[in-house]
């Protein structure tokens, strides 16, 4: 009989831990998949053909629509058939726009939009075969964004791509998971690379041919350059203008952009990152995102590229709000040209709170430093620093206060444990209601 006891409040145990952890692993599934599908930011549909002659310029249809000056390095910006990190693309593309002795452009597979994570669709400016048809677009700069799918099928024409235009000369800017990508065409076997902080532990699993490094800014091995994660593009991108235009051009258009320590002689060194207890806003955040406020971003011709791209991309990475972007139109010129489409108000969904891209935060700054700062004061300083270091950007001298972070993830969080404990106590409330009606006398 004790032996059947023990059994019995064993098998009740494990039936309990076991829907209690399938209910939390469900509850958790589910968010993450919310989270990813709010991640692909929808667009109101665009048909040239209906919007009247006036109209007809508003995309770029192809070679020519971003002709390069004479007498400048250009640059190509490849946008993935997958979905591009925004700021991976943005960020060198307004870097080497502000300089005249570059002219920049923006490519991908095919002429229609681009899709991003957690930021507008973005239009290309040329094909891969327009450019190939046109010796004035060849670039001596190719940029290649972490894309979703680096080694999948999808993404060979691009792979194929950037591996042509290295034979015939390009330098290559690979930034954040871009090095996946480039890892696959073979481009890095041998040499000295870097990538974004969570991916170095595979990357050294699935390529070993590569000497993968953490705690570098970024890497330059010949005439391959990777970046370390994120908004490392902007100072990667500043190294190609010193390598090709000299110090003096680099250490100008560093002024203009303001990335944090970022001057031609300062070292590459940055903290070696890992994954630890800090960055549970960014884990519930994705698990949990129901009663998250909806942001709506609302853009307009000339918003400068990196300022755009801030905003979307600490929310990205910190999960803690689903963000949209809004305009009258649904297309948006940023201030160097690239162009980006949006939700009109009609197709928008209801936003909680409004943003523009440009100051934010409590020091009244711009880019990653006003979004990083304005997420704090919002979320809490836990939650801010978790995104600054997911987009691998310095903080030291940012006002990121002592707020604490927003309690919705903390109550979501306590909610979701007393639901699965629940579920998991609901076999022994049925076996003891079942045993209460069986007993003699209880109708």
């Amino acid at each position: 009989m004790r032996v059947r006891r023990i059994v019995a409040a064993t098998f009740r145990t494990t039936l309990f831990t076991v829907l209690a952890v399938l209910t939390l692993g469900g509850l958790g599934l589910a968010g993450a998949r919310v989270t990813a599908a709010q991640g692909h930011l929808e667009h109101t549909p665009y048909d040239p053909a209906s919007a009247g002659d006036a109209d007809m310029d508003l995309l770029p249809t192809g070679a020519g629509a971003r002709p390069a000056r004479p007498k400048t390095f250009v640059v190509a910006v490849i946008l993935g058939t997958s979905a591009t990190v925004a700021t991976d693309a943005m960020g060198p593309y307004e870097v080497f726009a502000r300089s005249p002795r570059f002219s920049v452009y923006t490519v991908a597979r095919d002429p229609g939009p681009a899709p991003t994570q957690g930021a507008p669709s973005i239009v290309p400016d040329h094909t891969f075969s327009d450019v190939d048809a046109h010796a004035e677009l060849a670039p001596d700069v190719v940029v290649v964004p972490a894309v979703d799918d680096p080694s999948g099928i999808v993404e060979q024409d691009t792979r194929d791509w950037v591996a042509q235009q290295h034979a015939r000369g390009a330098r290559i800017l690979s930034v954040c998971a871009g090095a996946m990508l480039m890892a696959e065409t073979g481009l890095l076997d041998g040499r000295t690379a870097t990538s974004h902080w969570s991916r170095l532990s595979s990357l050294r699993a699935a390529h070993p041919e590569t000497r993968w490094v953490a705690g570098q800014r970024f890497v330059r091995d010949g005439t391959i350059t990777t970046t370390a994660g994120i908004t490392s593009g902007i100072p990667g991108a500043l190294s190609v203008i010193e390598d090709l235009a000299g110090a003096d051009e680099a250490g100008t258009v560093g002024a203009q952009v303001g990335y944090p320590g970022w001057s031609p002689d300062a070292p590459t060194a940055i903290p070696v990152q890992s994954w630890a207890l800090a960055d549970w806003p960014f884990g519930l955040n994705t698990l949990l995102p129901w009663g998250r406020p909806t942001i709506g971003i609302q853009l307009q011709d000339g918003d400068g590229e990196i300022d755009t791209a801030a905003l979307f991309e600490v929310y990205a990475n910190s999960a803690a709000a689903r963000t949209v972007a809004l305009n009258d139109t649904g297309v948006v010129h940023t201030a160097h040209g690239m162009t980006l489409l949006t939700l009109t108000e009609p197709d928008a969904p209801s936003v909680d709170i409004r943003l523009r891209p440009g100051v934010h935060g409590p020091s009244g700054r711009a880019g990653f430093d006003g979004a990083l700062e304005y997420l704090a004061d919002v979320s809490g300083a836990t939650t801010a620093r978790s995104a600054a270091k997911m987009i691998d950007y310095p903080v030291s001298s940012l006002n990121l206060g002592t707020k604490a972070t927003s309690a919705r993830t903390p109550v979501l969080a306590a909610t979701a444990v007393l639901l699965a404990i629940g579920v998991g106590l609901v076999p022994g409330i049925d076996r003891r209601s079942r045993r209460r009606f069986r007993r003699p006398g209880v109708e």
